[in-house]
């Protein structure tokens, strides 16, 4: 029974999980449902069942074990998907005020729209993620996502406020001045975060050949190990990766010890804002 149980849970989680959180935001957009509270509850409810499912088929065991930054990733969690929702209602009040051109095509299908918003988003978020390994300034916001020795379902969340503005900005500007409903980007954001939790897990689950499309967590650890920060910068869709060369994917396992960088950085959630300041 219990192998059973870790067999469904290896390879049916991902696309079961994935595929509700598809749904609920697409319905919020097709049925033009605000997304507060609605995005909260889709981000909260399908990744505290990622938690729990690391519980019953773990990657790694030792991950499992608190490691002092538990209470400081739910500060970053807490902060970040409330940022999203900020954002999203900033946007919607910049809207309103028509500085936005009429370039977006509205009258295409919603899903279509929506997929729309989600590739550019999703390209704009894997630049600025390559970038933020290569120039300096950037790289001391975004090192406090690279500095834990785990991976577990909240370290998706886990970035400087400044580092998260930064690898949006871009995307949503363009999105911003093309007339993108906001709505359509709430939803996309709001699945993003979803995904970003299957991406960190500490779960033993399989994509197949999925993972050749999409950054789950199979590809993205391999972004986290010690060597290959240059390598899967990808948030959703792995095409970038493989279009610009930076995809890198290997069989056999990523070890429990092989995270996190050499930069010592405080676990306090306060002192890590305060890090990419100091000299």
């Amino acid at each position: 029974m219990l192998k059973y149980s870790h067999f469904l849970i290896r390879y049916l989680s991902y696309p079961i999980l994935s595929v509700t959180a598809l749904a609920i935001v697409l319905l919020m957009a097709y049925q033009k449902i605000p997304y507060w509270p609605s995005a909260l509850v889709c981000i909260v409810s399908i990744s505290a069942m990622v938690a729990m499912l690391e519980h019953f088929l773990p990657y790694q065991q030792k991950w499992l074990h608190d490691q002092e930054d538990t209470f400081t990733d739910i500060f970053h969690a807490i902060f970040n998907v409330a940022l999203i929702l900020i954002t999203a209602t900033i946007l919607q009040f910049i809207l309103k005020f028509e500085f936005s051109s009429k370039l977006w095509p509205i009258q295409w299908p919603i899903w279509v729209q929506f997929l729309l918003v989600g590739i550019i988003i999703d390209f704009g978020l894997w630049y600025m993620h390559k970038l933020s390994h290569r120039r300096r300034w950037l790289w001391k916001l975004h090192a406090i996502h690279h500095q834990p020795k785990r991976l577990y379902w909240l370290n998706g969340e886990k970035r400087h406020p400044l580092s998260a503005i930064a690898l949006a900005t871009p995307s949503l500007l363009v999105l911003t001045i093309l007339g993108a409903p906001t709505l359509l980007i709430g939803c996309w954001l709001t699945f993003t975060a979803v995904h970003l939790s299957f991406q960190h897990a500490n779960l033993d689950y399989r994509a197949g050949p999925l993972k050749h499309v999409f950054a789950v967590a199979e590809v993205h650890r391999w972004h986290h190990k010690q060597g290959f920060g240059s390598k899967n910068f990808a948030e959703v869709f792995v095409i970038w990766d493989h279009i610009f060369g930076t995809f890198h994917y290997e069989e056999k396992a990523v070890s429990a010890d092989s995270l996190g960088i050499s930069t010592p950085i405080s676990n306090r959630y306060f002192k890590q804002l305060l890090w990419p300041f100091k000299k």
